[in-house]
Formats: C-alpha cells, structure tokens, sequence
C-alpha cells in the first residue's frame, strides 16, 4: 500500500513538471510571435473599454484572428495577459507569415 501511495505521487509529480514545461513552451512562443508581430509592423494597442476587453477574450490565444471593423480588415493577436493587443492590416500580416515561414526553415530539426 506505501509503495502505491509513492508511485502515485510520483506519477503526479511528473505529470504537473510536463504541465509546467508545455505552459513555459507556449508562453516563449507567444513572445517570439509577439515580437515577429511588432517587426511586422503591427501596432500595440492597450484595451481600454470593457467592450473592447469582451472582443480580445473571444480571440483565440497564441494566433492572429482576422476581423472586419468598419468593413476593413484587420488581423489581430491578443498579449498573453489580454490587456493589450497586436493590430495589423494585410501588408503587416504578409510579412508576418513570411517572418514565421524564415523561422521554421532556418530552425535545426529536433530529435
């Protein structure tokens, strides 16, 4: 019974380290991404109205979400905190995605 009780805890111990590198892991992402946005050209914008902090929490979090405003299109990628959010239009995107397509190429393959 002790020795199940150990393993048990064992077992949960690594689970929460496995939990804890997958939420560092994505939180670098959203940096890395953060800054790919901004050398884009895309703009920071502070949430300031509580409609504005009802938008940004129905985006997806970690990638841009395209969205019409004033039927004009605007791409846009929420901060980690969701206090702040990226803002850019096409022109900002295209060099985004191609930022990300250098990145992936130029990375070492993992083993």
């Amino acid at each position: 019974m002790k020795k199940l009780l150990t393993l048990i805890s064992i077992a949960t111990v690594l689970v929460l380290i496995s939990a804890s590198e997958a939420t560092a892991a994505s939180g670098s992402e959203i940096s890395r991404k953060e800054a790919l946005l901004a050398q884009s050209g895309f703009k920071v914008v502070t949430v300031t109205t509580p409609k504005q902090k009802e938008a940004v929490n129905g985006l997806a979090q970690g990638r841009c979400s395209a969205v019409t405003f004033n039927k004009k299109l605007f791409y846009v990628f929420p901060t980690a905190t969701k206090d702040k959010f990226y803002v850019g239009k096409q022109a900002q995107f295209n060099r985004y995605k191609k930022a990300i397509a250098a990145q992936q190429g130029s990375k070492p393959a993992r083993m």
